[in-house]
C-alpha cells in the first residue's frame, strides 16, 4: 500500500516511523559481532529492559513473535510439553502455530474472557502435571498483557499474581507476552515498571509497539533461561551481527516515547468519546490504546467501512471481525491531536455515506 503523506495512520502501533532523535542514535551505534557476544549496544539494550522490569537477564530478538517462540519453546524443553494459552491470544492466532509447527509443543488454548483474561478455574483445570503416558505435561502458562484481540486490555496485578502462585504450586511456568506491556504499565499508573512483572518466569516485551523503535523485542528471565533461549535463537536464524544499529533506536525510544505513552491513551479515549451516541457506531472507552468499534448500521461490513474510510478520508484502520463487523483503531505518538479529529470526522460521515448509499458497500467492495 501506497500512504499519501497526509494520512492518518491508526492501523497498528508498529506503523510509526523512527524520530530524528532515533537515527541518530543508530547512526552514531557503536557494534560489534552479537552472534559473538560483543555488541555493545545490543548488550546495553538487555541491560536496560531486564532491569528495567526486574529481571535477571535479557536477550534481543528480531521480533515479539520470535521472542514467545523462544519462550515457549525454552519452557518447553521436551518434545510434546504443553503450553496453556488463550483463544484470542496473539501466540495462537497471529503467530502461524509455531510452537508446535517448529518447537513441537502442545497447545491447550482455553477461553478469554472480554477482560483478556483466561479464568483461573478453567486454568487449574488444565494443568497437567502428572506422570500419565496419555497426556502431554504442562510446563508453562501463558498470558498477554495489554490483551490485542481483547481491545487493549489491561490484565489486573491481582489477576497476575493469582495466576503465578497456581502456576508456581504446580510446578509450571508463567510467560507473559509483553506485546505492549509498556501500555499495562502506564495505563495501571501506581505500580513501578521493575514490579510489573513480578511473579512471570518470562516475558516478551516489544520495542517497535508503544515505543515506536523501528524493529525488536526482548525476551527477559533469569540468567539461565536466557541462555538456553539463546541458543535456540541461533537455531531459528534470530540471531543477527551488527545489531547495535537497531539496538540504538530502541535505547532512544525508551528515553524518548515511553514518557509520552499517557498521551496515546488520552487521545484513544477522545476518540472513543467522540462517538459516543454516534449513528451506525459503537465503542466502550480503551483502557490503554487500543479502541474496537463496531458497526451497527445494518448491510455495513467492516471491509466496506475501512475502504470507504482510506479513499475518502485518509484514514487508515483494520477490520477485526465481521461478525459483528468491527474495526480496531490504534494510538501511537505519530497520531496527533488533528489525527483524533480527522479519525472521528471520518466514522461519522463515512457510516452516514454509507447508510444513506447502500451500493456504495457494493462498490468499495469491487475496488477493494
Amino acid at each position: 500500500m501506497q500512504l499519501s503523506d497526509g494520512a492518518v495512520d491508526a492501523r497498528s502501533d508498529t506503523v510509526t516511523k523512527p524520530t530524528r532523535a532515533m537515527r541518530e542514535a543508530m547512526l552514531d551505534a557503536v557494534v560489534g559481532d552479537d552472534v559473538l557476544g560483543d555488541d555493545p549496544t545490543v548488550k546495553a539494550l538487555e541491560r536496560k529492559v531486564s532491569g528495567l522490569f526486574g529481571f535477571e537477564a535479557g536477550v534481543f530478538t528480531p521480533s515479539g513473535t520470535m521472542a514467545n517462540l523462544l519462550g515457549i519453546a525454552t519452557h518447553c524443553d521436551e518434545r510434546g510439553s504443553e503450553a496453556i494459552i488463550g483463544d484470542k491470544s496473539h501466540v495462537h492466532v497471529y503467530e502461524q502455530g509455531g510452537m508446535s509447527s517448529l518447537m513441537g509443543v502442545h497447545s491447550r488454548t482455553l477461553a478469554n474472557k472480554p477482560n483478556g483474561e483466561i479464568d483461573i478455574e478453567d486454568i487449574r483445570g488444565a494443568i497437567r502435571t502428572i506422570e500419565d503416558d496419555h497426556f502431554p505435561r504442562t510446563k508453562v502458562v501463558c498470558l498477554e498483557n495489554t490483551q490485542n484481540k481483547c481491545g487493549g486490555k489491561v490484565l489486573s496485578q491481582s489477576y497476575v499474581a493469582a495466576v503465578s502462585e497456581l502456576c508456581h504450586s504446580h510446578g509450571v511456568a508463567l510467560h507473559m507476552d509483553g506485546a505492549r506491556i509498556w501500555n499495562a504499565v502506564v495505563a495501571t499508573g501506581n505500580i513501578p515498571i521493575n514490579e510489573y512483572l513480578r511473579g512471570c518466569d518470562s516475558a516478551s516485551v516489544c520495542l517497535s509497539k508503544a515505543i515506536g523503535a523501528p524493529v525488536g523485542s526482548v525476551l527477559l528471565g533469569d540468567a539461565e533461561f536466557v541462555r538456553k533461549a539463546k541458543r535456540l535463537r541461533k537455531a531459528v536464524g534470530g540471531s543477527m551481527r551488527q545489531a547495535g544499529v537497531l539496538a540504538a533506536a530502541a535505547l532512544e525510544a525508551i528515553n524518548e516515547i515511553y514518557p509520552k505513552i499517557a498521551d496515546d491513551h488520552l487521545r484513544a479515549n477522545r476518540f472513543a468519546s467522540s462517538l459516543s451516541g454516534a449513528q451506525g457506531l459503537e465503542c466502550m472507552l480503551p483502557e490503554s490504546n487500543m479502541v474496537l468499534v463496531r458497526l451497527t448500521q445494518p448491510g455495513i461490513t467492516a471491509a466496506a467501512m475501512v475502504k470507504e474510510l482510506e479513499m475518502s478520508h485518509g484514514v487508515l484502520v483494520l477490520p477485526t471481525s465481521e461478525s459483528p463487523p468491527t474495526i480496531r483503531v490504534v494510538f501511537h505518538h505519530q497520531i496527533t491531536d488533528g489525527g483524533v479529529e480527522r479519525l472521528v470526522s471520518g466514522f461519522k460521515e463515512s457510516i452516514l455515506n454509507l447508510a444513506q448509499d447502500p451500493k456504495l458497500t457494493e462498490i468499495m467492495m469491487a475496488d477493494a
